[in-house]
């Protein structure tokens, strides 16, 4: 079975009716009488008159009243009264009368004279239509919503975000089906969750309704919030609004050199940046000193705590955008990695702390001093040269190597160190001293004979592995002859 075609939608027709006068509203009953009247008998060839009698005898207006008669069969018109309206080609025979507006009780007459030509019944139909016209008037209004939220003031991470919000319909109609929607940020929470739905219901025109919200914070950010009103015949509105929530931060760093020697004092100086959005307080900083490092001084009343070896400020509040800064003065005991650590917190909850690696190690100082045991002596005479090397440092040196060289008329007797020596024409070489600790001394002795009576000279030089530049002294002897 053949399934009907659909009904093809209709175009679209621009409106253009205007309400009418208020007198066509309601229902209206036009009621139209029409009524022929003439003589019983006519005779052929003498004129008879007829009429035609139209009566409103409804409760409203009718309209394009229009009578349509006919000249009787066997008849010729003669005149009508009033004249009726020209006959179209194709209906010479009928009769037309345009009798306008009947208002209520009101009447129309129409006089029609003929001439008899024939025997024979005589008649015809008078027919009349009309207009009846209706009005309704009514009143096309359109609702319009507005969300007013006025922005809330910054609010500090942990506190509550208080948010009214007011649903205003501003337009001429009522609105139904009023529905308010929230969606939150990651910034804030409510305890429903992150999408919240209110049923407003219907809003008259200039009518409002307000609802507050209590919104938690749990990160800092701007992030807006989106309220979305609803309402039926598609009204939507979107509304964003900013929330505010401020925190503070602390970002700490350690500056201070990577290598340090023994014994040689080391500033390590520490910052802490608040760079967040709102003031941190009362900060805590403390740094964590190795056991390798001896605390000497701090700054900006930064105290010592020997039991935990660690140096502690209190700030009592550090304004965002801001940077404190301390030094700490230590002394390296220990040679080794030392690692010192600095931490910050906030009552407000943010912290953080930093690592640096001190590299300690110890450093070789050597110094020595020649000194000859008889000064002056006499030709062919022998004095003794006592040169003692001392490692003044943190660290041990190694590969220490001393050498002397007698000038002038001085010749080498004999040599004695801490280990084997060789002796070359006027030069003493001894061998190199593997390892020389810190405090630690080594003795050598040159005996040498004056052969010519004069300032003789002897010159010892000392290097070693951490010193490969010689340090270079000379003892002066007085030689002479008394003959």
């Amino acid at each position: 079975m053949d399934l009907p075609d659909e009904p093809e939608a209709e175009q679209a027709i621009e409106g253009q009716g205007v309400p009418g006068p208020l007198q066509l509203e309601g229902v209206q009953t036009p009621q139209i009488t029409v009524e022929k009247r003439g003589p019983k008998e006519i005779q052929v060839g003498q004129p008879a008159r007829f009429e035609i009698l139209v009566r409103n005898v409804g409760s409203a207006t009718a309209h394009e009243v229009t009578l349509r008669d006919e000249v009787p069969r066997g008849t010729s018109l003669i005149a009508t009264t009033p004249p009726a309206a020209p006959a179209e080609e194709d209906a010479k025979a009928e009769l037309v009368w345009l009798l306008g507006t009947l208002p209520p009780a009101g009447e129309a007459r129409v006089l029609m004279e003929l001439m008899p030509e024939a025997e024979g019944e005589v008649g015809s139909v008078a027919s009349v239509s009309f207009r009846a016209d209706a009005t309704l008037r009514t009143r096309a209004t359109k609702p319009a919503l507005t969300i007013d939220c006025p922005p809330p003031e910054p609010v500090r991470i942990g506190g509550d975000v208080e948010v009214t919000l007011t649903v205003s319909n501003t337009g001429s109609g009522t609105a139904t089906g009023v529905v308010l929607e929230a969606f939150l940020p990651e910034t804030v929470s409510h305890r429903a969750g992150p999408e919240l739905e209110f049923d407003v219901g219907q809003l008259r025109p200039g009518e409002s309704k307000t609802i507050d919200l209590v919104l938690g914070t749990r990160s800092p950010g701007r992030a807006p919030a989106r309220f979305v009103a609803r309402a039926d015949g598609g009204i939507e509105l979107d509304q964003p609004l900013p929330i505010p929530v401020t925190a503070p931060t602390l970002e700490v760093t350690i500056d201070m050199p990577a290598r340090r020697f023994l014994q040689r004092p080391a500033t390590c100086t520490i910052s802490m940046v608040n760079a967040g959005t709102a003031s941190a307080r009362a900060v805590e900083l403390a740094a964590q000193l190795p056991p390798g490092m001896k605390f000497v001084r701090a700054n900006h009343a930064g105290w010592h705590d020997e039991r935990s070896h660690r140096v502690l400020w209190n700030l009592e509040e550090l304004p965002p955008g801001e940077t404190g800064i301390v030094e700490v003065v230590v002394m390296p005991v220990q040679a080794g990695g030392q690692r010192i650590t600095a931490a910050a917190r906030s009552t407000d909850g943010p912290s953080d702390q930093a690592l640096h690696v001190c590299q300690v190690e110890g450093l070789a100082a050597l110094a020595f001093h020649v000194a000859d045991s008889e000064d002056p002596i006499e030709v062919e005479g022998v004095t003794e040269y006592v040169i003692r090397v001392a490692n003044e440092g943190t660290k041990a040196a190694s590969g220490v190597r001393l050498a002397a060289t007698l000038l002038g008329d001085l010749e080498p007797v004999e040599a004695e160190g801490p280990g084997r020596h060789r002796i070359e024409n006027l030069a003493i070489e001894f061998e190199p001293l593997a390892k020389l600790g810190p405090g630690e001394e080594a003795i050598y002795k040159v005996r040498a004979r004056g052969r010519r009576a004069g300032h003789q000279r002897v010159q010892v030089q000392l290097v070693s592995d951490d010193q490969p530049t010689p340090i270079t002294k000379e003892e002066v002897t007085s030689v002479y002859d008394d003959r």
